[in-house]
């Protein structure tokens, strides 16, 4: 039997399913006929409220004035339902076309062309949804029954439901798959008796259900990504990606079917050539190129960093300037995104015009086309906590925390189970918390007060209150990949961050023949799950350019956590001959970098004069100061001293003046390229620069530490952002409460000064540890928006908290002796037993001190003894209470000279 039909005569175990009426009161009818146009309007009826009972859902389309009740008032929901009726609702329901046949499709007694239903039943039988009764004599049974299993064949085609290959139903042979796909897709009830003619009550609760069930999106649009992955957009603007076992052929056009939240789907999709699909702005800080291909990083990432002229990101309507060229960049494992992360304080804001060139080519060695696009940024959104982890041996004293975006490094105060922890930056969106001891197993409480992202957005609630649950790592690192970068540099990635120190002079470079060509130097300098070594000094590759050998990494070789490898591990490596000289496509000069010429790989200077030559004169431009020439970022020939270029030039730089890493040392070939040097303009995108910090805490007596920062602006400074405490920090945290700024003296106008001298004022009382402490003046502007990077100055500031008695005890150890405890620990030799008054059992007249003051040591260390003039037992039955008063005046002092507050008392019993 086909899927698509409905039982025959032929098949006579299912026939006179319908039964019933043969005529029907005209009255009643048009009454019935209103009602099931009234359900068959129900998927476009939008409720505030969600109906849960027939009647409610009746009476929810009663109130919009679409569904009317019989002649006495009532739904009677009780009642069956006509296949022609089920064919209206059916056609409605589904957003069916009426059919106006001009040969009809059935021969029932009755069913011509001026009859209400000939248009819906059509309907229905063209989308396949509903058949005759009797296909030998071509009837369609409108004035039928219609069954409940009849409703469930419907639906399921209407749908497209999956058939369970399981079922549990009454239906007949023939509906029993269709009856379960239903049941299971919450359509119509389980347990009611599929053979059975359907009430409006069931067809009301199944339209009710079906309504819902097909608000399914259609499909939109398809974007072929890459070959195989196609990004689907829905009519809701939601999208899905769907990832392919075949291969696109650029240029054909394909139908790719999917299923997407149990619906089926297809979308037709023809592969592009290697394009930007896209460029967005995550946040404020970073941005996001999606390409169609999988793009060869090495044209892309230089050292993690950007190549000079990929992307551009040119600023309209007078916004500040971005630095793009050399900015942090990474691109994901599929090799069709890469995010590029600001540097410094830069962010986005306002309208850009983005550029990528054609530099960009996929893993095939295939350029990309020219993109170019108007990105608004406008980032309103708050970062949240991503993920908070801590990982250890044992023990560990660091929580790593990542945010949602990258966030501002200065003003956040963290703490670890209600202690300070320091706060320290791993990457812009990453921070690691140094706090006390932690133990594996064990849950902690996290706090983060004042985390903001670079657009300002700050993190709510604030402060942030998490957990982490320190986790247990003591397994060895182990390789993941060894990848050879030209022939002199090999890339090895771990499965987390080793130690790199571990890894000098442990890493053996051997041949085919197990044979010691030397050991590879590590060039990283920093712990790191990927390491980057160089061939050892005086190798040589074979005659064939090609040398396969293997690394073999000493045992003792360790993770961070100091988990090691514990044996020798080897990798093979493959080293093929570099004979691909350096190429250098462009130029950028800009006044505060000079001349800047980017080469396709890391290279070393040799040396040589480039000429400059006039694009509008013609004429080599004299007095150029080629200098000083330096390589920056591994890349880039950079002339610092080369000043005072506008227009566009010409340059000529002679053969060999960089040589590429290879073991040959490629020499970069003569070349001319073109140099773009902006003219001047009025748009002011230079940032105020701090020139210097300095400090004084002043004499003893004063109450403020006082750091004093000139600021200078080629155009006008903010006198807001002057004097915004939030313009600085302390420690890497928000200044101390009481904390202020005030301007000292400017230059230029009062509102918009070229230059200014700000007094950041902080109470000594703040500081309270004498120890180094870094000041950053971070956050000043210009009237333009531009923002200072930030200056710092690390001072040693003496603490400035007096010292309080917290608590007297009589010692444990010794009941003779009375425990004095301190907030923090005197100088012994400022303790005189005039400063303190001690009663016993409230007495009048003060107990006396004998034989001075005794220091702790060991456990006991910063607490001191005494003993009372006749009380050899302080927990003697004659000993009720003591009291110990510090006398206002007293000159027991910290380690700073800061007296201890007096007019304190405690009670020690």
């Amino acid at each position: 039997m086909s899927d698509m039909s409905y039982p025959t005569k032929e098949k006579s175990q299912f026939m006179n399913v319908q039964g019933g009426e043969k005529k029907v009161m005209k009255k009643i009818l048009s009454v019935a006929l209103s009602t099931a146009m009234a359900f068959s309007m129900f998927a476009s009826v939008a409720f505030g409220e969600t109906a849960t009972t027939p009647q409610a859902k009746f009476d929810a389309l009663a109130a919009k004035g679409i569904l009317e009740g019989y002649p006495d008032g009532q739904a009677h929901l009780e009642k069956d339902l006509t296949r022609a009726e089920f064919a209206k609702i059916v056609t409605k329901l589904f957003d069916l076309p009426e059919v106006a046949p001009t040969t009809l499709s059935y021969k029932d007694k009755g069913y011509t062309k001026t009859m209400w239903a000939v248009p819906y039943i059509e309907a229905a039988t063209a989308a396949g949804y509903m058949k005759g009764t009797d296909t030998v004599k071509g009837l369609f049974n409108f004035n039928g029954k219609v069954t409940v299993q009849e409703i469930a064949a419907v639906l399921h085609r209407a749908l497209k439901l999956e058939t369970p290959t399981t079922t549990d139903n009454n239906a007949a042979v023939w509906a029993k798959g269709y009856a379960q796909a239903v049941v299971e897709a919450g359509l119509v009830a389980k347990g009611v008796d599929f053979k059975s003619n359907a009430t409006r009550s069931l067809v009301v609760e199944a339209a009710y259900a079906a309504a819902n069930y097909s608000k399914a999106p259609t499909v939109v649009s398809g974007d072929a990504l890459n070959p195989t992955s196609v990004l689907v957009t829905f009519s809701d603007k939601s999208t899905t990606t769907v990832t392919l076992t075949t291969a696109l052929v650029e240029g054909v056009e394909t139908t790719v079917p999917f299923k997407h939240n149990n619906v089926d789907y297809s979308v037709k999709v023809t592969l592009a050539a290697p394009k930007v699909v896209s460029v967005t702005a995550p946040n404020s800080k970073q941005l996001q190129v999606t390409f169609n291909r999988a793009i060869d990083t090495s044209t892309v990432v230089s050292n993690d960093k950007l190549k000079s002229g990929v992307i551009k990101v040119i600023p309209l309507n007078n916004q500040p300037a971005i630095t793009v060229d050399g900015a942090e960049v990474s691109v994901n494992a599929a090799g069709t995104e890469a995010v590029v992360t600001f540097p410094g304080l830069e962010f986005l804001k306002g309208q850009y015009t983005v550029v990528v060139t054609d530099a960009v080519k996929t893993s095939a060695g295939t350029a990309l086309a020219n993109y170019s696009a108007l990105l608004t940024a406008a980032d309103t959104v708050a970062p949240t906590v991503a993920s908070v982890t801590a990982v250890a041996k044992d023990t560990t004293n660091k929580v790593l925390v990542k945010f949602s975006e990258p966030v501002k490094p200065a003003g956040i105060i963290a703490s670890v189970n209600g202690v300070s922890a320091t706060v320290t930056r791993e990457t812009y969106d990453t921070f690691s918390l140094t706090a006390g001891t932690l133990k594996t197993g064990t849950t902690y409480d996290v706090s983060l007060l004042n985390v903001s992202d670079f657009a300002g957005n700050l993190a709510s609630p604030n402060p942030i209150k998490t957990s982490v649950a320190v986790t247990s790592d003591t397994a060895a690192p182990t390789i993941t990949s060894v990848t050879a970068v030209g022939d002199s540099l090999i890339t090895v990635k771990f499965n987390k961050k080793v130690n790199y120190q571990s890894l000098i002079g442990n890493v053996k470079f051997l041949n085919t023949y197990g044979e010691s060509q030397g050991t590879l130097s590590v060039e990283s300098t920093s712990d790191s799950d990927t390491i980057k070594f160089k061939v050892p000094g005086g190798f040589k590759l074979p005659d064939s350019g090609s040398y396969t050998g293997s690394l073999v990494f000493g045992a003792t070789v360790k993770d961070t956590l100091g988990n090691t490898l514990g044996t020798p591990v080897t990798q093979p490596i493959t080293l093929v001959k570099d004979t691909t000289a350096p190429v250098a496509s462009n130029a950028v000069f800009s006044t505060d970098k000079g001349l800047v010429v980017p080469y396709s790989e890391d290279v070393t200077l040799v040396g040589g004069t480039p000429t400059l030559i006039s694009d509008s004169t013609g004429l080599v431009v004299t007095g150029v100061d080629f200098s000083g020439a330096k390589i920056v970022d591994g890349t880039k020939l950079t002339y610092p001293n080369v000043k005072g270029l506008s227009g566009t030039y010409t340059l000529r730089l002679p053969a060999g003046i960089v040589t590429d890493l290879a073991i040959a040392k490629n020499k970069s070939v003569g070349t001319t390229i073109n140099v773009s040097a902006a003219a001047a303009t009025t748009t002011d995108s230079e940032r105020p620069v701090v020139t210097s910090i300095t400090y004084s805490e002043g004499v003893k007596a004063d109450t403020e530490v006082v750091f004093t920062v000139t600021v200078k602006d080629n155009v006008g400074l903010n006198v807001v952002s002057l004097r915004d405490v939030n313009s600085y920090t302390l420690g890497s945290k928000a200044l101390p409460t009481n904390s202020y700024a005030q301007l000292l003296r400017s230059t230029g106008t009062a509102t918009a000064p070229t230059e200014a001298v700000v007094e950041v004022r902080v109470p000594k009382s703040a500081i309270s540890k004498t120890e180094a402490i870094e000041f950053i003046a971070f956050g000043v502007t210009d009237t333009a928006g531009n923002g200072t990077l930030g200056a710092t100055i690390k001072p040693v500031l003496a603490d400035g908290v007096k010292p309080t008695l917290d608590s007297a005890a009589v010692s444990t150890g010794d009941t003779s002796l009375l425990q004095l405890t301190f907030s923090e620990s005197i100088e012994f030799a400022t303790l005189k037993a005039s400063d303190f008054v001690i009663f016993v059992n409230n007495s009048s007249t003060p107990t006396a001190i004998t034989g001075g003051f005794t220091a702790g040591v060991g456990n006991d260390a910063g607490k001191y003894y005494v003993r009372l003039a006749g009380y050899s037992d302080l927990n003697a039955n004659n000993v009720n209470s003591i009291t110990v008063k510090v006398i206002d005046g007293a000159t027991a002092a910290d380690k700073a000279g800061n007296t201890i507050v007096g007019d304190k008392t405690v009670n020690a019993k």
